[in-house]
């Protein structure tokens, strides 16, 4: 059967159905025999067996191949090659599982779409010009702001019952809930879907969330955004903290830097709810939820309690070195991905040294950083100097955990855009096992 979509002929047999016609949903011949690792008579073999769409173009004699089918055969072709043992390691730090074009993980740190976030921060990058770089693929030479949206009184009424506890720990799951709740004024899913708004969206998120921040401040309550001032300016502001150069370059360094690291836990939620279709807000919200563990930002509350521990510089060197030296982590040191150190790590940390004013705590981990380093060979990771920095800011040490989710919200947004140009589901498969079932109950 044959049929013709706007002068594409369209040669499909009755019982495969066919998708509308999209460029990116097909490859040529050569490429879809590479993927498959197959010959040209295979490939015309699973066409004419049904198992493979194919479609060919008006004025040309090529025909395309639909790249969701060969996506099919090809992961059925791994689970008979016993590919489900190289899958199950990458899904732990190990092979990639997701192509994606927005971060690549380096030895010199995350570069976004080529640009290195080290490098960023040492231009001076405002945190809007990384976050349009990371939606867009496009860089603003010169600083902008985004303006102000009016405020979400909906949000105001919900931070103002929140308990103490709640902002002194839950930070994280705080912003989850937020977001939640601008998605519930923006309308039915399907409408959100197909507005075609979702970087204004985006911006609207990240400007609420940047308001939240002000329970962490001296006026304990959601600030909203000013127009005319960058977003950097906008959470400090909100925390209270003063509205001088320094600090608004360090503000920006600290959201530059956490804004993405590809497929973290966190990211690979949002891309998880973005292939099922889930609006931004849901996707963003999932995120959160995931970030918001024991592994992510719960680990800034350890480092927290470990320098605690110290009474002195001398004494937190000594509780470190007992837990090295009897196989125990000490919390905020290593990390998988950079066996040499963590190059966000030591940005944060030169800013620190650059400040000039260390308080207790931050004095404390910068001394405890260079021990672990000389020592060992154990070398901070970000969330380590995170905290140090917020410490020497003078803010909120629950600001740290929430600093990161912030700044990762763009790099969350902009996997959320590039996995719903992908038609997969992502769905991976389990290998059930009896392993630990010491045995079935009587029917």
């Amino acid at each position: 059967m044959k049929f013709v979509l706007n002068s594409i002929v369209i040669d499909v047999k009755p019982r495969v159905k066919i998708h509308s016609y999209r460029a990116r949903d097909y490859v040529d011949a050569q490429q879809a025999t590479q993927w498959l690792g197959i010959r040209l008579a295979t490939l015309y073999a699973y066409v004419s067996r049904g198992l493979i769409r194919s479609m060919s173009i008006a004025g040309q004699r090529q025909r395309l191949y639909l790249r969701e089918d060969l996506e099919r055969l090809r992961t059925k072709a791994q689970a008979r090659l016993g590919q489900s043992a190289i899958a199950a390691s990458a899904l732990n730090l190990g092979q990639p599982i997701i192509p994606t074009q927005i971060t690549e993980i380096t030895l010199e740190g995350p570069s976004y779409r080529g640009k290195l976030a080290i490098d960023l921060v040492k231009q001076e990058a405002s945190f809007e010009q990384v976050s349009e770089l990371l939606w867009t693929g496009m860089w603003h030479a010169q600083p902008f702001c985004w303006k102000a949206y009016p405020e979400p009184w909906v949000l105001k009424r919900l931070t103002d019952r929140l308990p103490e506890g709640a902002i002194q720990h839950q930070m994280v799951e705080i912003f989850a809930s937020v977001v939640m709740h601008l998605a519930l004024g923006r309308g039915a899913i399907e409408k959100r879907l197909v507005s075609g708004s979702l970087l204004q969206a985006a911006r609207e998120i990240l400007l609420a969330l940047a308001g939240c921040m002000g329970l962490l401040g001296p006026q304990k309550r959601y600030v909203h955004a000013r127009s005319g001032i960058g977003f950097a300016e906008v959470v400090l502001q909100a925390l209270g903290a003063p509205l001088c150069a320094e600090n608004t370059r360090t503000m920006n360094a600290i959201l530059v830097l956490m804004a993405d690291h590809e497929l973290s836990p966190g990211t690979l939620s949002a891309r998880v709810a973005a292939s099922s279709g889930a609006s931004v807000h849901s996707c963003v919200a999932a995120a959160m939820s995931v970030s918001s563990g024991t592994e992510v930002a719960l680990i800034y509350n350890s480092i927290g309690q470990f320098v605690k521990k110290g009474t002195s510089v001398s004494a937190l060197l000594a509780k470190a070195q007992e837990l090295v030296e009897s196989g125990q982590r000490v919390p905020g040191f290593g990390h998988p991905l950079y066996p040499s150190g963590d190059p966000r790590a030591q940005s944060l940390l030169a800013l620190i040294k650059t400040r000039g004013r260390l308080t207790g705590r931050a004095s404390k981990l910068v001394a405890l950083s260079d021990f672990m380093t000389q020592r060992y060979a154990l070398y901070p990771r970000h969330k380590c100097s995170l905290f140090a920095l917020c410490d020497s800011m003078v803010i909120h040490e629950s600001a740290a955990p929430a600093l990161f989710a912030l700044g990762r919200v763009a790099g969350w947004v902009a996997h959320v855009q590039e996995q719903r140009l992908s038609t997969t589901l992502i769905r991976p498969r389990a290998k059930f096992t009896l392993a630990g079932i010491t045995g079935a109950p009587e029917l």
